[in-house]
């Protein structure tokens, strides 16, 4: 009986052995097969970024303040405008579009509309929130570690340091909180809405590439009006990027998901 039991605690522990190296490694294989961060980062900024009429951020209003306000509110207006906006551009007569060239929508507006859609129903009717996953900070594959003494952001993947952009955090009596999570989405590409005026807001028109990390704190693209004030605080409570910056974040969330990705914010380095 007594070399029974050693027996099936030997292939117990023999298994459990060869279990762990797989669990230890397993953020290691959602990265791409040939993946080569420089060459991800060199095809993103090679994408010309269309600046038109950006002169407006949503998390930059009075309207909506961080912290403060319910996201869960403002997502449902967002979301309900969006579907308003997606029901009128499919129902144009063709031949208003073709009388009206200039009101015609490109098939990347329509793209853009239901990406974003797709993303905010799902986010809204599960209820989702950050994937329970096992990793924490830089044992994560993807770690950004955003610090306001400095205004940077260091971007880690797996566990290495590939990159670092300067931000804009909250200023003094709107203050970006100190966290350390994993982000709670849902992530949206940039939209402008071209025909009715709210969809710009209700929209988040002009808001290239967000990352909802906590509540209603997002990472995020900026304006140019606000490009030249990176690196120093200067948001409402969210962590501006550069649009190209953003947009490689963005990116890599969405490649190698939220349950791979910990975002920290931190007053100073150790």
């Amino acid at each position: 009986m007594k070399i029974k039991i050693f027996t099936v605690l030997f292939l117990a522990g023999s298994i459990i052995q060869l279990l762990l190296p797989a669990c230890s490694n397993r953020s290691r294989h959602r990265l791409p097969k040939n993946f080569t961060y420089n060459i991800f980062k060199d095809s993103i900024k090679a994408v010309v970024y269309d600046s038109n009429n950006d002169e407006t951020n949503i998390f930059d209003s009075t309207i909506f303040t961080p912290g403060k306000d319910s996201v869960q509110n403002l997502l449902i207006q967002i979301d309900s405008t969006w579907h308003h906006e997606l029901s009128m551009i499919e129902s144009m007569d063709t031949l208003l579009r073709i009388w009206k060239k200039n009101d015609q929508y490109e098939q990347s507006d329509l793209e853009s509309i239901r990406e974003n859609l797709k993303v905010l129903d799902s986010f809204l009717i599960r209820k989702q929130v950050a994937d329970s996953g096992k990793c924490s900070e830089k044992d994560c594959l993807l770690y950004a570690e955003v610090i306001k003494q400095n205004q940077t952001m260091y971007l880690y993947l797996d566990g290495g340091l590939i990159d670092s952009f300067s931000v804009s955090t909250g200023v003094k009596n709107r203050q970006t909180p100190v966290m350390s999570v994993r982000p709670s989405g849902p992530l949206f590409t940039k939209y402008t809405s071209k025909k009715f005026p709210g969809g710009n807001y209700m929209g988040l028109g002009n808001m290239p590439y967000v990352v909802f990390i906590k509540g209603g704190y997002a990472i995020h693209g900026t304006t140019p009006g606000n490009h030249n004030k990176l690196g120093k605080p200067a948001s409402h409570g969210c962590i501006r990027l550069h649009p190209i910056n953003a947009r490689i974040f963005y990116e890599l969330v969405k490649i190698i998901g939220v349950s791979d990705t910990w975002v920290s914010v931190k007053d100073s380095l150790p």
